[in-house]
């Protein structure tokens, strides 16, 4: 079943190097687009990164990686690799220490485009929510997405919006994860939001 990685990546507060963090990020992609061109070659589209990446200015800043994987157990096989802990390693003097620095969730396709790839590249800044539920009130929100998509599909140029149900569920509850841009602005998802039992909205920029 396709999915689409979502991860968040606390770092830390200040005291490196920008230019450092994108060069470390830039190596990580490649190391990683090596690893699936042996692995999961028909994962990667052409002249393409498996992986992209997003910082959120807040503090601390944050780290937000997508990528599309054919099941999350495809996606286990890149985590139990020598390749990725490599990538960690390059990157861990940029996290912050602690176990809850990282949330790492799969979305199962929520509408009609299967994968999140290459989110929204052209643009400054999106916007996400997630958007947790009672297990009942699934269908409510799915359907309510559905007339969003519907009515977004309707507009002009790239894409505007997408969305993935958390496969990893706990508590009796549902979560919708939705990426939108400025053009729709926040207005553009309220109905949606309006649905939620408890929602975390946060902005990201593209770095590579």
């Amino acid at each position: 079943m396709p999915v689409t990685e979502f991860a968040v990546i606390c770092l830390r507060r200040g005291g490196f190097d920008e230019l450092d963090f994108l060069e470390a990020l830039m190596e990580v992609q490649e190391i990683q687009d090596s690893w699936a061109r042996l692995n999961h070659p028909y994962n990667l589209e052409p002249n393409d990164n498996l992986s992209s990446m997003h910082i959120e200015h807040s503090d601390p800043p944050s780290l937000l990686v997508t990528a599309p994987w054919d099941s999350p157990e495809a996606h286990g096989e890149w985590i139990q690799s020598s390749e990725n802990q490599t990538c960690n390693a390059k990157l861990s003097r940029f996290i912050k220490p602690g176990c809850g620095s990282v949330l790492l969730l799969h979305l199962s396709p929520a509408g009609k485009d299967q994968q999140l790839r290459r989110a929204f590249l052209n643009r400054e800044s999106f916007s996400v929510v997630r958007i947790a539920v009672g297990s009942g009130e699934k269908e409510e929100l799915q359907k309510a997405y559905d007339e969003r998509e519907r009515e977004v599909g309707l507009m002009e140029g790239d894409q505007k919006l997408w969305a993935g149900w958390k496969m990893e569920t706990s508590d009796g509850t549902d979560e919708l994860v939705v990426f939108w841009t400025d053009e729709l602005g926040d207005d553009g998802v309220q109905t949606l939001i309006a649905l939620g039992d408890k929602i975390e909205q946060r902005r990201f920029r593209h770095v590579v």
